[in-house]
């Protein structure tokens, strides 16, 4: 399996409701304290996204990179877990579906697989939103004007496809005779 860890900053998440300034403050150089939180995102201000090539097994399209999640990182290569159980939902498909986001479903049933041997795509969702999402603070229930519970699950899965398909990843033609190395297959945005 190869990784591909993606990061970026500044970004409020698709359901916000608030009006962010474009020149509001950027990741990990941000050096003020930031009250409005559904604006940035904290701790930390970068979201990390990271992609799969998973070979054994092969999940996924033969051609492409896979999602495994996105996540807040605290610009140390740590991460705030599990910040909100009241909101740890499950049936991640039901929600999607609840909310008229099939197409986003059915694109998720193809590049955002769990490996077969650790459980259902839905097991890797639930821990995806329950472990990571909730500790995005643009998605907080917050920063919703007129909230509807649940309403942001599908806003974090429609993000992190988002993300996925407009971030540039790599083209990796996997073969045995060299090795690549970390700096030959990050990017930093």
């Amino acid at each position: 399996m190869l990784a591909l860890s993606v990061f970026f900053a500044g970004l409020a998440l698709a359901g916000t409701l608030e009006s962010c300034p474009a020149n509001g403050p950027l990741s990990c150089h941000n050096t003020t304290t930031v009250t409005n939180l559904c604006c940035f995102n904290a701790p930390g201000g970068a979201l990390l996204q990271t992609q799969f090539w998973d070979t054994s097994p092969s999940t996924g399209p033969s051609n492409s990179w896979t999602i495994h999640g996105l996540w807040p990182d605290n610009c140390d290569g740590t991460y705030e877990e599990n910040c909100d159980s009241s909101r740890a939902y499950t049936d991640i498909s039901g929600i999607l579906t609840s909310f008229g986001k099939a197409d986003l479903l059915n694109y998720m049933n193809i590049y955002w697989l769990n490996d077969p041997n650790d459980g259902s795509n839905e097991e890797l969702w639930e821990h995806e939103w329950a472990t990571h999402g909730t500790c995005i603070s643009t998605l907080d229930t917050t920063c919703y004007s007129n909230y509807t519970p649940m309403q942001e699950v599908p806003d974090f899965f429609q993000t992190v496809v988002d993300v996925f398909q407009n971030l540039p990843t790599y083209t990796v033609n996997p073969i045995t005779t060299f090795t690549l190395c970390y700096t030959d297959v990050i990017f930093s945005g």
